[in-house]
């Protein structure tokens, strides 16, 4: 079983406040040990700001954070005060805020660990590769663009390639008298594949050449078409900078996967009482 829950999650770390590149990139020089404000002896650090403005919802993100930052540090002195106060009343001490956490505890260190896992194994070389092996090397399709006139007898469709070959406009006879959705276009189809129309069809479009029309109207559960091409192309294949989002989430996905069963493999587990028999989720 994939872990596709928790590897929407995982899939920010790329940007995380581990990753010592962007945070320069962002920050600028910075002292990660200068003290910006001292509460009740508790020194306020840059570093401290730094990875709480990292950890703001993304809406907040949008404001630069030299903008923000006397609201941050504003923000994490009243933390402070209240953290304090909460320590006073010996809440702290409380087994569901230890239970809390030991959540937090865990969830930091789960996201410091896998970052320098993504960090070391997910190169933009590695993207590449795969991108040209599970993409740029897949055979791409041949599509083309047609339009049609559809009507209801064989007689008909007759006497609109007769109106054809005299030179009377494809556009508007389709208009006139096309009974397809597609008339109010021109029977413009657009762009298709072989395998989206029903065989007759398909087979008439893609042996036509670029400009030409049927000569002998084509049949097929709809009625009688004309057909006129318009255009062909291949197409099928994203290009590297549609794809690798894709890519990306696939190898975390794998590098994700993996690194937990190399984990598991090494691991003692035993489930007891009532999930005795429950198997751990893979």
């Amino acid at each position: 079983m994939k872990p596709h829950i928790l590897i929407g999650f995982y899939l920010t770390l790329a940007i995380h406040p581990f990753s010592e590149a962007a945070s320069k990139e962002q920050f600028g020089k910075y002292s990660e040990d200068k003290v910006i404000a001292v509460v009740n002896g508790s020194p306020v650090t840059e570093l401290e700001i730094r990875v709480f403005y990292n950890r703001l919802p993304p809406q907040y993100k949008k404001i630069s954070y030299q903008k923000i930052k006397d609201k941050l540090i504003d923000r994490i002195i009243e933390q402070k005060l209240i953290a304090e106060a909460a320590i006073n009343k010996g809440l702290h001490n409380n087994k569901i805020i230890k239970a809390h956490f030991a959540a937090a505890r865990r969830s930091v260190l789960n996201e410091a660990y896998l970052s320098e896992i993504m960090k070391n194994q997910l190169s933009e070389t590695k993207v590449r590769d795969e991108y040209q092996k599970s993409i740029a090397l897949q055979p791409k399709k041949v599509q083309v663009r047609a339009r049609h006139i559809l009507v209801k007898t064989k007689a008909e469709a007759i006497k609109i390639i007769s109106l054809l070959k005299e030179g009377v406009n494809f556009l508007k006879l389709a208009k006139e008298r096309s009974i397809g959705p597609s008339a109010k276009n021109g029977g413009d189809l657009g762009f298709f594949s072989e395998e989206q129309m029903v065989p007759p069809f398909s087979k008439a479009a893609f042996s036509l050449e670029i400009g030409k029309f049927t000569l002998e109207p084509i049949q097929t559960q709809f009625g009688f078409h004309v057909i006129k091409l318009e255009g062909k192309r291949r197409a099928g294949t994203e290009n590297y900078d549609q794809a690798i989002s894709k890519i990306r989430n696939n190898l975390l996905d794998k590098i994700f996967e993996k690194s937990i069963n190399a984990l598991r493999s090494k691991a003692k587990i035993e489930m007891l009482g009532d999930v005795s028999k429950i198997k751990p989720i893979r």
